[in-house]
This record gives structure tokens, sequence and C-alpha cells, in this order.
């Protein structure tokens, strides 16, 4: 199983935007990653098409994904 973490942000237009952490820090605290995404905010680094995609936090939440391949060519 592959775990995630998606970090959930609002953009500056009202819009979700999730930004997926591949192999993260398990059991975060909700205080750890509030701080965590309020830095990304804070660096306010990200501007596409003058659109802030990561204005607010909306949440954060792990997330697991199970792949059962039935085959594979090789």
């Amino acid at each position: 199983m592959a775990k995630s973490l998606e970090l959930r942000f609002v953009t500056s237009l009202g819009k979700s935007k999730t930004m997926s952490v591949k192999d993260p820090i398990l059991n975060l605290t909700t205080v750890q990653a509030q701080q965590a995404m309020n830095s990304i905010i804070s660096l306010n680094m990200f501007q596409i098409e003058g659109v802030n995609p990561y204005a607010t936090v909306a949440g954060a939440r792990y997330v697991e994904r199970v792949v059962d391949d039935i085959f594979e060519v090789e």
C-alpha cells in the first residue's frame, strides 16, 4: 500500500487545490500539519496566471492507495 499526505488548500479564487506528498511523515498532529501548511502559504512563491493556488488552509489527510495488478506485459 502506498500512503501519501494530501494538503488541501483554497485558491485566491475560492477553488480547491491539493498538494500531494509521497512517503510523508506519519502521525502528524493537527497543529503540525497546520503549521506546515501556513509556512507554505507565507512563502507566497506560487502564482499561476495571477492566482495564488495556496491561499488558505482547507485541511489535510492521509490517503492510502491499493493497487492489485491483473497482469503486466513486459
